[in-house]
């Protein structure tokens, strides 16, 4: 009777720990993020991705090397946007007035 009670305990313990290790959510694959390739025009145009770009592009990383488009990736509300555009272009987006439209509503933000 002991062993039974000894053996139960163990499978309640075993099994216990086993759900334990898959509810933290590292073990499951992570959802791509999804990519939407856009211009520096069309993307300066979103409300609030202009003043993402200016936080996470890094403008001497970006412009550095002669290329003839340049591309940043930046995230924004759960998307990946990869952002292109020529020297000119991007060179016109960090001289622009930095002053952006506050978003209320995130869900009003088309991603096309």
């Amino acid at each position: 009777m002991k062993t039974l009670k000894f053996a139960l305990i163990v499978a309640i313990v075993a099994s216990t720990m086993m759900s334990l290790a898959y509810a933290d959510g590292f073990n499951n694959d992570a959802k791509p993020a999804k990519v939407i390739n856009i211009t520096v025009d069309r993307a300066v145009r979103i409300p609030g991705l202009a003043a993402a770009m200016y936080l996470q592009i890094d403008q001497n990383e970006l412009l550095k090397g002669i290329q003839q488009i340049y591309v940043a990736e930046v995230f924004f509300k759960g998307y990946l946007y990869r952002i292109s555009g020529t020297y000119a272009q991007w060179s016109w987006f960090f001289r622009m007035d930095k002053e952006f439209p506050v978003i209320s509503d995130p869900a009003s933000i088309g991603t096309n």
